[in-house]
Parts: structure tokens; C-alpha cells; sequence
């Protein structure tokens, strides 16, 4: 009995290894984001939690509900967390982003990708929004009231995740008739890959209710692009828009072509996946050396030593101190800078700095 006790409440217990990081997140920023947002999620749950010492950072910040629950297996915990620091390496300062799923192992049970923005001069919102989301997971009714009203489950595909008012009942391909209490509930049927089926149900007393459905197949994923610097996007030789952006694909091998001015032309195929989103993180090679450029502005012209540039980089232009001209509407500033030998810098519209970008 004492053994019973001690694996339940080990199983009361939630586990939040270190997240794992996407892009250049300082040392700093984790080490000042872990502890509080554990910290946090004790206050919010009223759980035990444990820091996930064993876990690999590979497996803590896969995002995957399969990964997550063996992270409780391996912690030895009922709930887990895995999550990614991230920063957008296409942006022109520090723009972080947490993203996380939640997962219950005893009950089979996930979150969606969760996602919020995170400001390294404001730790608290980000971590107060996402301890609360843990807890209104953690806290989520796990029961239904008994009774005898029946209700059994089938699908086409088989072994698809079944719930009832948002209850794990379990997996179709192994589920027995379950026994309720009579009235109305939203019945919900999931399977990677397939679309949602959500209805409502009738169960009525001394009654079996049998329910089978046909769930339909998504045919594709998507594509999340992001560039530094930012660039146009092509999917199969049509332009979708401008990075960073998700595209939707069907499933397969797409090519992927990056293109902006000054920088040479970036293409790779990319494998989509059904129900899976593709990230693809890019470096652009400038194609001069030294480099100058600046962001699309129509509004805007820039000229050097005089002479218009037409594009959004500075064309042939060589070492050494150049004057700057930006006109917009009836303004005017100019600004003298020096253009060292080598090196890619962009041309700040509104400060008139050349900021070095890259190493």
C-alpha cells in the first residue's frame, strides 16, 4: 500500500525539463525563464514539479506529444512540458517566442502548439499566461458521472482518439462500451493526419447509442519560412509573399527559392508532411562584397554620392566615405557614413546608420 501511494503521487506531479532552443537564445534568458516559470506553475497547479534533470534537451524541446509523454515516463511524472525558446533570426532586434505542449500520460491527452511572444524586459506576462494554460490542463475534468446510459465508439481510420465533454475515453481500436450518466454531450473523435469529427450526442437510459465515424484526411502541411535578411518567398515557382510567413503544401517534396536584392538566391527542396509544420531557417549569401542594403520602401528613395540607387542594395559600390541621401515625399536627410571593405550592412531608413548584420 505504501508503494500505491508513493507511484500515485508521483503521478500527481508535473515535469518541466529545460526547454530546448531555436535560433541564437542567450544563456542568460533561459537560465532567468526556467526557474520562474516552474516556480510558476507550482503556484498555478498545486503540483509538484520537477526540473526533468535526466532529460536530454533533443527531447525536451521536440513539441511532440510523443516525446512529451516520455518525459513523464522518464520523470516519473502524471503531466509534462516540452517547449522551445525561440528567436526570429529575421528580425531586427531581440524578438523572442516560447512555444509548448502540455501532456497528460495517465489520460492520453495533449495541447495544441501553444505560442506566445517573450520579452526579455518583461518575463512575467509570457510566464504567468502560459503557467496558467498548464493549469487549466492539469485541472481539467478527467471523469465523467457513471450511469446507464451506453455509449460505444468506432471509426474509419481505426485507433483514433475518442472524447466525451473532452474526457479521454481512449482509442477505438481498443475502447469498450462506455457507461453514463444520461443527457446531452459533445463528442469528439481525433487521429493525426484527419480532420477533427465534433457532434453532439443524445444518451438516453437503459440505452446504447452506437456511433461510427468516418474521419477525413488532411492532404497536406505547411511550411514556416524565415530569412534573415527577409525575402521573397517561392513555392514551386509562385510567389507566396514574404518571409517570415507559414504556407500551406500539400504533402511531398516541394522547391523552395528564396530571393532578394543584392543577396544571392537561396533554394532547397523541403519535405511537407501531413499535419506537420516544416521550419525552414535561412541565412541569405550576399552576392557583393562589401554590401549595402536597405528594406522595400516605395515611398522611399535612397541615393549615393548623388546618383539614384533603383533597387533595394547599393550597386557597385566600393569602400570608403559615401554621402547618403534618403527623400521621402517633400524631406530630405542626408548623411555621410563610411563603407568599410568588407562586410553586409543594412541602411537603417530612419537613423541613416549602416548596422553590420552577420558575423
Amino acid at each position: 500500500m505504501l508503494l500505491a501511494g508513493l507511484f500515485a503521487l508521483a503521478h500527481a506531479q508535473v515535469s518541466v525539463p529545460t526547454f530546448g532552443t531555436r535560433g541564437d537564445v542567450p544563456d542568460s534568458l533561459v537560465s532567468a525563464f526556467m526557474p520562474a516559470f516552474r516556480s510558476a506553475v507550482g503556484a498555478a497547479t498545486g503540483l509538484d514539479v520537477r526540473n526533468g534533470e535526466l532529460i536530454t534537451p533533443g527531447i525536451a524541446g521536440s513539441l511532440e506529444p510523443e516525446f512529451a509523454m516520455l518525459i513523464a515516463e522518464l520523470d516519473q511524472a502524471r503531466y509534462a512540458v516540452s517547449g522551445e525558446l525561440a528567436r526570429s533570426s529575421a528580425a531586427a532586434g531581440d524578438v523572442y517566442a516560447v512555444n509548448m505542449i502540455v501532456v497528460d500520460s495517465e489520460r492520453d491527452r495533449a495541447t495544441d502548439l501553444i505560442s506566445l511572444p517573450l520579452d526579455p524586459d518583461d518575463l512575467r506576462t509570457a510566464i504567468t499566461q502560459l503557467a496558467d494554460t498548464v493549469a487549466t490542463f492539469t485541472s481539467a475534468r478527467v471523469d465523467l458521472l457513471r450511469g446507464d446510459a451506453g455509449l460505444f465508439v468506432s471509426s474509419e481510420p481505426s485507433d483514433a482518439q475518442v472524447f466525451l465533454d473532452g474526457v479521454a475515453l481512449g482509442r477505438t481500436s481498443h475502447l469498450d462500451v462506455a457507461m453514463v450518466a444520461p443527457g446531452r454531450y459533445q463528442l469528439e473523435v481525433r487521429k493525426e493526419g484527419f480532420l477533427p469529427d465534433v457532434r453532439m450526442v443524445e444518451l438516453r437510459s437503459a440505452d446504447t447509442a452506437l456511433v461510427h465515424v468516418v474521419l477525413t484526411p488532411i492532404s497536406g502541411g505547411s511550411i514556416q519560412v524565415i530569412a534573415n535578411p527577409r525575402a521573397h518567398v517561392f513555392l514551386d515557382g509562385v510567389e507566396v509573399g514574404r518571409s517570415p510567413l507559414t504556407v500551406a503544401a500539400l504533402p511531398g517534396t516541394h522547391r523552395l527559392t528564396l530571393t532578394r536584392e543584392g543577396f544571392v538566391d537561396d533554394q532547397l527542396d523541403v519535405l511537407v508532411r501531413n499535419y506537420r509544420v516544416t521550419r525552414v531557417d535561412r541565412e541569405l549569401t550576399p552576392a557583393l562584397d562589401p554590401l549595402v542594403f536597405w528594406e522595400e520602401r516605395r515611398e522611399m528613395l535612397v541615393y549615393i554620392d548623388g546618383a539614384l540607387q533603383p533597387g533595394a542594395y547599393a550597386q557597385g559600390l566600393g569602400p570608403g566615405l559615401r554621402t547618403f541621401e534618403l527623400r521621402e515625399a517633400r524631406q530630405s536627410r542626408t548623411y555621410l557614413r563610411a563603407v568599410p571593405e568588407h562586410g553586409v550592412y543594412r541602411l537603417d531608413l530612419v537613423t541613416g546608420e549602416l548596422v553590420p548584420v552577420g558575423n
